[in-house]
């Protein structure tokens, strides 16, 4: 039976390993995950999907023994009915953020009995947490379709047993009658211009002389999750009549490619950051440390980065976990370490979670005259979607973009958490993990007053 509300000691140590991810949709493929599951909903109130899938990677005709069981155990555990789904045929599988596979595929059945989950279970920013027996091919497997972090490990009387967390490669862009060089190309125009270098490519879309908005972003996302296939921000850009530089990626890249960097000396020699009033470098996470990093190419460029990293150089940045496929490259240069580089743009706007542990130690790391720390607690990495969710993301990117945004107008904006499920769901949480039970109480009775929130009116009947 599953401790209330999921929180055994086994699930503590897993949610940290899934650090700061926005978690919405969760499955369990045999049942032994519930603990995991049931403490994801606890924190997150995600739906949790059983995926009642044969040991040949099928569908049984009819509903197996531990759907029930496990549907029990979950609502026993404070999880709502009709926040669990069951999965019995494939065309029912739709993306979830987080699967747990726990004593089951990889050590009990075949691996590739998942090959269905992997292909239509994961998208760009997925876990599998897994179990893969020593000797059992599961590992041989999963090589080549993406990244598997060993985070522990158990022996169960045959051979040792690794839990891991796999994370997918990016998809492939989307076969379609238009290239990206098509779309490019035609965004361009005669005046504009589009640069293809491979793995890298620069788009250049000319409207006014005011202000040149320089976007990164990658072309895998572009070009299979938008369905307008557009580089990041573009239709905000467009609708203040400015002119962008988009930057793309063909994959996680970070942009360590001589060819990106030629390119912004080659701009920068021409003269062509020059032609503009104003020159804004502006991306989130990958993007956010380029913004940062190429700055140098226009000094006096301001900054808006969202989440950035300041450099992946386990040298300067030991405590880096994330992102293991981008620790080979070469972070040195004039383009390299994003927090020294940066001094020489003008204003660098830089939005994070001070709680989110490792964004908040890359933040740390500027500590420029220049820079403008913009914190925005309890809401993880994907700081731009909680903003969104608020309904402030537009107003303040377009006042820092503009060079109009000042703290007091950010913190004023700020005051929409105080309506964010998520910023409630943790101000309670932490309250309770720090032993101050009134203060939670306190937490929840304004929250149930002003609208409510499901897991915490489940959590104030625990108190």
């Amino acid at each position: 039976m599953i401790a209330a509300a999921g929180q055994t000691a086994e699930a503590a140590d897993l949610l940290a390993a899934f650090g700061d991810m926005a978690i919405a949709r969760v499955a369990d493929l045999n049942g032994n995950g519930a603990g995991v599951a049931a403490a994801l909903h606890a924190r997150h109130d995600c739906t949790i999907s059983l995926v009642d899938l044969t040991a040949e990677g099928g569908f049984p005709a009819k509903p197996s023994p531990w759907i029930a069981t496990c549907r029990k155990e979950l609502i026993a555990a404070g999880v709502p009915a009709k926040r669990i789904d069951v999965i019995s045929k494939e065309s029912a599988i739709k993306p979830w953020d987080i699967v747990i596979n726990l004593d089951g595929f990889g050590v009990h059945h075949g691996a590739r009995a998942l090959a269905p989950i992997l292909q239509k279970g994961l998208h760009a920013d997925s876990v599998l947490l897994t179990e893969i027996r020593k000797g059992s091919g599961a590992f041989p497997f999963l090589k080549g379709r993406g990244s598997c972090e060993t985070i522990g490990e158990r022996h169960d009387g045959r051979a040792p047993v690794a839990r891991v967390l796999f994370r997918p490669n990016p998809p492939a862009p989307v076969a379609s009658d238009e290239s990206w060089a098509a779309i490019a190309t035609g965004l361009a125009g005669a005046e504009g211009f589009f640069r293809d270098g491979g793995t890298h490519s620069f788009l250049y879309v000319p409207r006014s002389a005011d202000t040149l908005v320089v976007t990164f972003d990658n072309l895998d996302i572009a070009m299979t999750k938008r369905e307008e296939r557009r580089p990041w921000g573009y239709e905000f850009i467009e609708k203040q009549g400015w002119s962008m530089l988009g930057v793309m990626a063909g994959g996680w890249t970070w942009y360590r490619d001589p060819w990106v960097h030629a390119e912004f000396d080659r701009l920068r020699a021409e003269g062509f950051f020059a032609r503009f009033r104003r020159v804004v470098f502006y991306g989130a996470s990958m993007g956010g440390y380029a913004a940062a990093a190429f700055a140098p190419a226009c000094p006096g460029a301001d900054v808006v980065a969202i989440s950035p990293q300041s450099t992946l150089d386990h040298a300067l940045v030991p405590w880096e976990t994330r992102y293991r496929a981008a620790w080979g490259y070469d972070f040195s240069g004039p383009y390299g370490d994003a927090a020294t580089v940066s001094a020489k743009a003008g204003r660098v706007f830089l939005f994070y979670d001070p709680y989110a542990r490792l964004d908040a130690a890359h933040a740390d790391r500027f500590t420029g005259a220049n820079v403008e720390k913009l914190r925005v607690p309890l809401v993880g990495h994907r700081l731009g979607t909680a903003l969104q969710q608020m309904g402030v993301l537009s107003p303040v990117i377009l006042a820092a973009l503009d060079g109009r945004l000042t703290p007091l107008d950010f913190h004023r904006r700020l005051r929409a958490r105080h309506r964010f499920p998520r910023y409630q769901w943790e101000l309670f949480q932490r309250a309770l993990a720090r032993g101050r039970p009134g203060l939670a109480r306190r937490v929840g009775r304004w929250v149930l007053k002003n609208g409510g929130h499901p897991a915490i009116r489940r959590a104030m009947r625990a108190l």
